[in-house]
C-alpha cells in the first residue's frame, strides 16, 4: 500500500526534473544600468535598492481603498492591502528569494509560522492548521490547485504577480469559509504600454503579453506548456507528467469612474507512477486533473465620495480523474458584492459585502472488478486497481459524491483610526452551509488591532474564530460532500510586536490556535490506511508559539531575511493527545541578497527545522505522547542572475536557482512494526533552476 508520504516523494521526484531550468528573476531594485521599466509593469511600487529605508507613510487618514499603513511600509491604495497581522511579499522579494524558483506562492515558506511537510514540497502546515485549511487566492478567486503536478511551478506565472499576502489568522472578514489560514496574490493593474516577459526552460516554455488595445481597452494573454514533458520521463523513467496552464484578460474603462474586468485562467496536470505488476507494466495515476475560471467583474470608485463598489460573478469547472473515483467534476458558480465607504471624515473605512456559491458536483465510481461477467475474457491490467489505490476505491465513493452544495455568506468590517499611530479593525463574518440535506451555521467575529508606542514600536493584537467544511488534500473536484461530523470550528488569538530599527524591521508575535472538530487525515497519525474512517476522523487541533521575524538592509548592496518559530501542535482524540505528525518544534530561515553590480545578482538562503515525531499510527500501535524525533534537516538554496539591457525597455536574462545545493537527504516518512520505527529518507532532492529570460 502506498502512503502518503511516498506518494509525497514521487511528487518531489518529478519536481526536482520539472524545476531544472526555472527561474523567472525580478531584481530588488533595478539594477545599474537597466533601463527604467524593464521587466516591470506599470503600476508596480517605485524600485528601491536594497539598502534604502522604506518611505515613512503619512498620518493615517483613511481613503478609500486604503487601510492605515503601519510605519515603514509602501502602500499602494488600491484594495484593502497588508491589514494588522498579516504579512505582504512584493514582487521584488517573490523573484529574489533563493530556492523559491521565482514561484510566488513558495516565498511564503521564509515567513514565521510556516512549516512545509518536506523540503521543496510547497504545501505547509500555517500555525498548524492542515494544507486542506490554507486558502489560495488570486484576485481574489480561489484556485483549486496551486502548483503543476503537486510540486513544480505555480500555476499563476510571476509576471503576472505584484504582491503576495500571508493572513495568518484572523483574516479581512472578506475572506470566509477557512479555518486555517490565506493566502493572495495580487496582479498588477493593467499596463499603459505594452510589455512581456517570458522564459524558456528545458521542460518547459511560458511567458506573458500585455498592452493597451486602445486609450480605454487593455489585454493579456499568457500561458506555459510542458514541451519537456518526455524528456523529464526520460530522466525519471518511473514518472509520466505533463502540464499547461493560460491565463487571459481584458479591462475595459466605461468611464472616468467604471471599468469591466473579464479574467479567464485554468491549468491542466498529469502525474503516474509507472511501474511493473505481474512481469506487466502498470501506472498508477497520481493526479490526473484541469481546472478553468471566468471571472467578471465591475468596479465603480466614486471620486466625490471615496466610496468603492464591487459586483462579481465567477464560473468554474474543475475536474479530477483516476485518483479514488473514475472521475469527479465541480460546476462552480460564485457571486459576490461588496462596498467600501470612507466616514467620519476620512478616519474610518466600512466595508460590507455578501457572497453566494453554488457548486454541482458530477462523481462516477470507479468501476469495481465484479462488473465485468466471469470469464468473459474482458478483464484487462486496467480493469484491476493499481497497488495502493484499493482502500482509496472503497472510501472515496463515500466520501465524494454526486450532489448540489450551497453557501451562502455575509460580512461587514470596520476600519478605525484611533489616532495617527493606531487603528483597530472589529468584524464578522456569517456562512450558511447546505449539502445532501444536512446544514451548518457558521458566526465568525473577529478584532484587529494595531497601536503605536513612539514612531518606532508597533502592538498588534488579533482575535477571532473562523469556520470551515470538512478538509482534504487540495484536489480539485475532491470536497467531502454531506458535512459529515459538523464544521470544523478555529479559535485564533496572537500578540504581536513590530519594531523598526533604522531600515530594519523586527517582529515578535505569540500565538495560540485551536481547532475543534479539525480535519487533518495527513496530520493527526501517520501510516498507510486510506479507509474512509481515516479521512472522516476528528480530533482537537491545539498549535502555540513563538513566531520572530527580522528583514532590512546591512548596507546598501546587502538585503536580509530571517525568521524563526518556535511551536507546539497536537492532536487530541479518544482521550489522547498526541504531537501532530508533521509537528517540528524548531523552524529557522536566513537568507541573504546581494546586488554584486553590473546587472549581476546573487542570494543564498539557509533552511533548518527539527525532525517530526518518529510514530506512526497502526492497528494495535497505542500512540505515544512523547515519541522519539526524526532527525532535523538543513537545506542550502543558492541564487545567480544576470540582466543584460538590450534596448530602452528590453533585456535579456540568465538566472540560476537552485534548491538543495548541498544534496541533503531528508527523513520524509517512518515505518513501524513491533520492534519499533525506521525513518525512512528520500533524496537528495535537489530543484536546479537555469533560465533563459526575456522582456521588453
Amino acid at each position: 500500500m502506498r502512503s502518503p508520504g511516498a506518494l509525497f516523494s514521487l511528487a518531489l521526484a518529478a519536481a526536482a526534473t520539472l524545476h531544472a531550468g526555472e527561474a523567472r528573476p525580478q531584481p530588488a531594485g533595478r539594477p545599474a544600468g537597466e533601463p527604467a521599466g524593464a521587466g516591470e509593469p506599470a503600476g508596480t511600487e517605485a524600485a528601491q535598492a536594497p539598502g534604502a529605508a522604506p518611505a515613512e507613510p503619512p498620518a493615517p487618514v483613511v481613503t478609500e481603498g486604503q487601510a492605515a499603513a503601519p510605519a515603514g511600509i509602501e502602500v499602494t491604495v488600491e484594495g484593502n492591502r497588508a491589514p494588522p497581522g498579516s504579512v505582504s511579499l512584493t514582487r521584488r522579494d517573490v523573484r529574489e528569494l533563493p530556492g523559491a524558483l521565482g514561484d510566488p506562492y513558495r516565498a511564503i515558506e521564509i515567513q514565521p509560522g510556516v512549516t512545509s511537510i518536506a523540503s521543496g514540497m510547497p504545501y505547509y502546515y500555517i500555525r498548524g492548521a492542515p494544507p486542506g485549511n490554507i486558502g489560495y487566492f488570486f484576485n481574489g478567486i480561489q484556485v483549486p490547485l496551486l502548483f503543476h503536478v503537486g510540486a513544480g511551478p505555480s500555476v499563476i506565472p510571476a509576471a503576472m504577480v505584484q504582491r503576495v499576502e500571508m493572513h495568518l489568522g484572523p483574516y479581512p472578514a472578506d475572506i470566509g469559509r477557512l479555518a486555517g489560514a490565506a493566502i493572495e496574490a495580487e496582479s498588477a493593474p493593467p499596463s499603459d504600454v505594452w510589455r512581456g516577459e517570458g522564459s524558456l526552460r528545458f521542460v518547459d516554455l511560458g511567458g506573458v503579453v500585455e498592452g493597451p488595445m486602445d486609450s480605454d481597452t487593455h489585454v493579456l494573454v499568457g500561458g506555459r506548456y510542458a514541451a519537456g514533458a518526455a524528456l523529464t520521463s526520460a530522466l525519471v523513467p518511473s514518472v509520466d507528467v505533463g502540464y499547461a496552464d493560460y491565463q487571459g484578460r481584458m479591462t475595459h474603462r466605461l468611464g472616468p469612474e467604471e471599468r469591466i474586468t473579464v479574467f479567464a485562467f485554468g491549468a491542466y496536470d498529469y502525474l503516474a507512477s509507472i511501474g511493473e505488476e505481474g512481469g506487466a507494466e502498470a501506472t498508477d495515476v497520481l493526479l490526473d486533473s484541469d481546472f478553468h475560471r471566468l471571472d467578471m467583474r465591475y468596479d465603480r470608485d466614486d471620486a466625490a465620495s471615496g466610496a468603492r463598489v464591487r459586483s462579481a460573478l465567477t464560473l468554474g469547472l474543475d475536474r479530477s480523474r483516476g485518483v479514488g473515483v473514475e472521475s469527479a467534476e465541480a460546476w462552480k458558480l460564485n457571486a459576490r458584492m461588496s462596498l467600501a465607504r470612507p466616514i467620519l471624515g476620512g478616519r474610518a473605512l466600512v466595508r460590507v459585502g455578501v457572497d453566494a456559491a453554488v457548486d454541482r458536483y458530477v462523481v462516477t465510481p470507479r468501476p469495481s472488478s465484479s462488473d465485468g461477467e466471469p470469464g468473459d475474457g474482458t478483464s484487462t491490467e486496467e480493469d484491476t486497481p493499481a497497488e495502493g489505490t484499493a482502500q482509496l476505491d472503497e472510501s472515496f465513493p463515500e466520501l465524494f459524491r454526486s450532489r448540489l452544495d450551497l453557501a451562502l455568506g455575509a460580512w461587514a468590517d470596520a476600519l478605525l483610526v484611533l489616532d495617527e499611530r493606531s487603528t483597530i479593525t472589529p468584524g464578522v463574518r456569517v456562512d450558511h452551509y447546505t449539502s445532501l440535506g444536512k446544514s451548518a451555521l457558521a458566526v465568525d467575529p473577529r478584532i484587529v488591532g494595531r497601536f503605536g508606542i513612539g514612531d518606532h514600536v508597533r502592538l498588534i493584537p488579533a482575535f477571532g474564530l473562523a469556520s470551515q467544511l470538512p478538509g482534504l488534500a487540495p484536489l480539485p473536484a475532491l470536497q467531502i460532500g454531506g458535512i459529515p461530523g459538523g464544521l470544523q470550528r478555529s479559535l485564533q488569538s496572537s500578540f504581536g510586536v513590530e519594531v523598526d530599527a533604522g531600515p530594519v524591521n523586527l517582529s515578535a508575535t505569540v500565538f495560540r490556535q485551536a481547532t475543534f472538530g479539525l480535519s487533518d487525515p495527513i496530520g493527526t497519525g501517520r501510516g498507510t490506511t486510506l479507509s474512509t474512517e481515516r479521512f472522516l476522523t476528528r480530533s482537537l487541533g491545539d498549535t502555540y508559539g513563538l513566531e520572530l521575524g527580522a528583514r532590512g538592509a546591512l548596507r546598501r548592496d546587502m538585503f536580509f531575511l530571517a525568521s524563526y518559530t518556535l511551536s507546539r501542535s497536537t492532536r487530541t482524540r479518544g482521550g489522547s493527545t498526541i504531537p501532530s505528525a508533521y509537528d517540528r518544534t524548531h523552524v529557522a530561515h536566513l537568507a541573504l541578497l546581494y546586488d554584486l553590480g553590473g546587472g549581476w545578482r546573487a542570494g543564498i538562503r539557509h533552511v533548518f527545522y527539527t525532525g517530526f515525531p518518529a510514530d506512526e499510527a497502526a492497528p494495535g500501535r497505542p500512540p505515544s505522547e512523547h515519541p522519539d524525533r526524526v532527525a532535523p534537516f538543513y537545506r542550502l538554496d543558492m541564487r545567480l542572475s544576470k540582466r543584460w539591457a538590450l534596448g530602452a525597455r528590453s533585456y535579456l536574462g540568465l538566472v540560476f536557482d537552485v534548491q538543495n545545493a548541498t544534496l541533503a537527504k531528508e527523513v520524509f516518512d517512518v515505518s513501524c512494526d513491533d520492534s519499533g520505527c525506521t525513518p525512512r529518507k528520500i533524496g537528495p532532492i535537489t530543484m536546479p533552476g537555469l533560465a533563459i529570460e526575456g522582456g521588453f
